[in-house]
């Protein structure tokens, strides 16, 4: 028996349609990007890797890349979220963000992820080396003398200044602790200054041979601008706060008892460090949430690796020849291919013995 199949011509007129919009939509799809943002920190190290990382994202990855900027409390918070407001941070400095780490990192659910091969950084007080040379100024301790203190009074006149850093930095308020612990706080003036106004009057200073102490951490161009020498410390022999409990540097009588302000407003006085830093490890983080949503890219983000040497040329390049951020980056990119491709898990093209 033939059965006739009969479709009205209204029906064959809908059905055409929902053809022609499903392959409208499925194309749209294939062509939507992934929308990357990435957290902008205000130090150029970290826009110079925001670019670099940006670069690779959008000629490689075929993401849609903006930037968005604040202070790194904020832009952790927002990227710990899993929203897309905030996917990525590029330089997020340990110790100095363990209160961060322990909320978005390390603790029972994680809610940002870090690069495998952070690069390292030195960081703490330092002067110009004329004045250790003429005046033997080589301790911390060393200011808390009054002859000492009057070398970093201002030009104008006044109590010594000591420029911690910028405000919102954990490294600013750790800046704050040391001065009271160290116990010259009562001879010098915590000044909170972006790095530009820090440079600006370690430059000033160096022409007129006056004194300036200011906290700096490497990489970073002004090293091979200025001879500078950082003060010593005693060396960092553990962390005493509870958020440390299980790491391997922990150790309940440690030098280093760091209460973040937002965890207690009293944090100044609950505080104590008496040591220098432990060499610093230096992360990109990111999103949880892009293992899910762009897993390309999540493993991307996870096999970054800058050498700080490599960092310090970006930076002399951007700051000193004042190159633009995103021009110098993009030049970077370009002449290093062997890196971004190990950064994208490529293979790695080898040259046979006999060519």
């Amino acid at each position: 028996m033939k059965v006739r199949l009969t479709v009205n011509p209204s029906l064959s007129r809908s059905l055409g349609a929902l053809a022609v919009l499903a392959a409208v939509i499925g194309s749209n799809t294939a062509l939507a990007k992934d929308k990357i943002v990435i957290g902008e920190q205000n130090w150029t190290g970290a826009v110079a890797i925001q670019y670099i990382l940006g670069e690779v994202l959008q000629s490689r990855l075929d993401a849609d890349v903006s930037y968005l900027a604040g202070d790194v409390p904020v832009l952790l918070s927002a990227a710990s979220k899993g929203d897309g407001s905030v996917d990525v941070l590029t330089d997020i400095w340990m110790p100095n963000q363990s209160a961060a780490w322990a909320k978005y990192v390390s603790g029972a659910n994680p809610s940002l992820f870090p690069n495998k091969q952070p690069y390292t950084g030195e960081q703490g007080f330092y002067i110009p080396g004329y004045l250790q040379d003429k005046y033997g100024v080589k301790s911390v301790y060393d200011l808390k003398k009054p002859e000492v203190a009057e070398l970093f009074q201002p030009p104008g006149g006044g109590k010594a200044q000591l420029l911690v850093g910028p405000a919102g930095w954990e490294s600013t308020y750790i800046g704050e602790i040391k001065a009271k612990d160290y116990q010259f706080a009562d001879k010098f003036e915590s000044i909170s200054t972006e790095a530009a106004v820090t440079y600006s009057r370690l430059a000033a200073a160096y022409k007129a041979g006056r004194g300036v102490v200011f906290y700096a951490y490497t990489p970073d161009w002004i090293f091979s601008a200025f001879d500078l020498r950082r003060l010593q410390e005693p060396a960092f022999d553990g962390y005493a706060q509870d958020n440390k409990k299980g790491d391997p540097l922990y150790k309940a009588d440690g030098c280093w008892k760091f209460i973040s302000p937002t965890v207690d407003p009293d944090w100044l006085n609950k505080s104590q460090i008496t040591c220098a830093y432990p060499d610093a490890k230096v992360y990109v983080l990111s999103s949880v949430a892009l293992q899910k949503r762009a897993p390309k890219i999540a493993a991307f983000l996870q096999n970054v690796a800058i050498e700080p040497a490599q960092l310090n040329d970006l930076i002399l390049k951007i700051e000193k020849e004042k190159q633009p951020a995103e021009i110098a980056a993009k030049a970077w990119v370009k002449a290093n291919p062997a890196i971004i491709a190990r950064w994208l898990g490529e293979p790695q093209q080898t040259v046979s013995a006999n060519q």
